[in-house]
């Protein structure tokens, strides 16, 4: 499989040799981000009332869209 365009050049900007290093990197970063969403996700869940909640959504959603 090859890399190509904005894609290659998003992992060329990397620090680092390998593209195959840096996408294993650019992964971990995206779990971890992921995970601790989640965390943060049941703590409000557990905590906040039913606006906040709304609210939270709504920041969770646009944070996903970007």
């Amino acid at each position: 499989m090859t890399v190509k365009g904005a894609l290659a050049r998003f992992f060329d900007g990397l620090p680092g040799r390998f593209r195959s290093a840096k996408l294993e990197q650019v992964l971990r970063g995206y779990r971890r981000s992921a995970h601790d969403a989640e965390l943060r996700h049941a703590l409000a869940a557990t905590t906040e009332g039913e606006e906040e909640r709304l609210e939270s959504e709504a920041w969770r959603r646009t944070l996903e869209e970007d």
